[in-house]
């Protein structure tokens, strides 16, 4: 299976940035620091190499032993990494954002510390993906998209996707690794605990990933960024193992799985962002998503312990509630509310307030005459541009993202961008 050493003192040299930031836990602030500059890597994703066996703690791995804290062991980590991965030096950061976006899906912002682990330096690609597949330890591509990526369409190097959540599993553990969490992933899409807006820093995207493209890009086209990690933001968007739900906890059980990071296709700044989060059934796939890799180090610090598995556990440290609520310990509440979880969930260590099981089937009716649909020729030019069968604007308000969703789906439009209360849709 292709993988390829590349440049691991780039991501030393990132990593020990993060760790340096991680030593001073205790002053930082939600402020975003003034970013250092991302050194260079040397990439070479085409020369083809056989993944080794290495010591990992995989799903099923067992309980890992303490290392010593300290700049010096930490850096020696570096080369606990299987080949084709770079170390992530744990630390430190916040999650989301702390304006409310909409559907508050980015809120509450939040402070936790990630364990160290390491990370695929280039997204897996399609020739990676063939191979496991003819190896039998992954299942054959289902989708037939003109933009699915195949080796025979000169596509080998090309990051794999139309892949479901379970392919990226297997493409992961067929290796002896596994899939990022979603925090690990925003930890390194923002350089630990720089708090970067990108990657590669705080300028836009254009010049610095696949972005407003019409299909995918080669692994490695455009410079790396923190870590020395390549396309962690663009090309396609990257499957985690994370359950979607609220923050700031992991959601313990659910039907969708948690991708993150952009794709070839958007065209506004927004969608590029590290905090940006989306999902989709586990069963699914589309050629905006795909996979990257990681694994967790045989020795590692957990931050707030390990769990029955022998995983690290999740904590939250500090949040930053809306609406004048205040942080009891595991959720956010009115000064007014002394319970310490809401009526209907109990407490679960590592996980917060979780909801008690509901017996039967929950049916949910979407209110779609909430939502009204309003013209907006002013956008009727971009419509034009990136929907040509639907060159008409409208602007899709009130009622929940989902009932929006669903009448711009029963009048044939697709949305050109959301946001608090809003779609803006490009319709026949």
């Amino acid at each position: 299976m292709e993988r390829v050493w590349r440049g691991n003192c780039a991501g030393v040299l990132m990593g020990l940035a993060g760790v340096l930031g991680g030593l001073c836990a205790g002053c930082e602030s939600p402020e975003k620091p003034v970013p250092v500059p991302v050194p260079a890597v040397v990439s070479s994703p085409d020369a083809p190499s056989v993944m080794p066996s290495v010591p990992l703690v995989t799903d099923a791995g067992p309980a890992a032993t303490s290392i010593p804290s300290g700049v010096a062991s930490t850096a020696s980590l570096a080369t606990s990494c299987p080949t084709g991965m770079n170390i992530i030096f744990g630390g430190k950061f916040w999650v989301g954002t702390e304006r409310e976006v909409y559907d508050q899906e980015e809120n509450p912002k939040f402070s936790t510390r990630v364990a160290s682990f390491c990370a695929d330096v280039h997204e897996v690609s399609a020739r990676e993906y063939e191979a496991c597949v003819s190896h039998g330890q992954c299942d054959p591509l289902s989708m037939t998209n003109k933009t699915c990526n195949r080796e025979s369409k000169g596509k080998g190097d090309h990051p794999i996707n139309c892949i479901t959540f379970v392919q990226a599993k297997q493409v992961c553990q067929a290796r002896g690794a596994r899939l990022l969490t979603e925090t690990e992933w925003e930890y390194l899409a923002r350089g630990g605990s720089q708090m970067l807006d990108y990657p590669w820093g705080n300028e836009a995207p254009d010049g610095h990933t696949c972005w407003k493209r019409p299909g995918t890009c080669a692994r490695g086209e455009f410079a790396a960024g923190a870590f020395g990690l390549h396309d962690v933001v663009g090309n396609v968007w990257e499957w985690t193992s994370s359950v979607w739900g609220r923050y700031p906890w992991p959601t313990k059980e659910g039907d969708k799985r948690v991708y993150r990071g952009g794709s070839w296709s958007r065209r506004f700044d927004k969608w590029m962002k590290a905090t940006l989060r989306n999902r989709q059934a586990e069963d699914e796939a589309g050629s905006h998503l795909g996979v990257r890799c990681a694994a967790s180090l045989a020795a590692m610090d957990c931050p707030y312990g390990q769990d029955e598995k022998g995983e690290c556990r999740f904590g939250v440290d500090e949040v930053l509630c809306l609406n004048k609520q205040t942080w009891n310990g595991v959720r956010c509440a009115p000064s007014s509310d002394s319970a310490r979880c809401a009526p209907g969930t109990h407490e679960e260590l590592g996980y917060g307030c979780v909801r008690e099981r509901v017996a039967g089937t929950v049916s949910q009716t979407l209110d779609t005459q909430a939502v009204q649909r309003v013209r907006s020729p002013e956008f009727d030019a971009d419509c034009l541009t990136n929907q040509p069968s639907r060159p008409h604007a409208y602007r899709l308000e009130g009622g929940e993202h989902l009932a929006r969703n669903a009448v711009g789906k029963s009048l044939g439009c697709k949305n050109r961008d959301v946001g608090v209360g809003f779609n803006s849709a490009c319709c026949p």
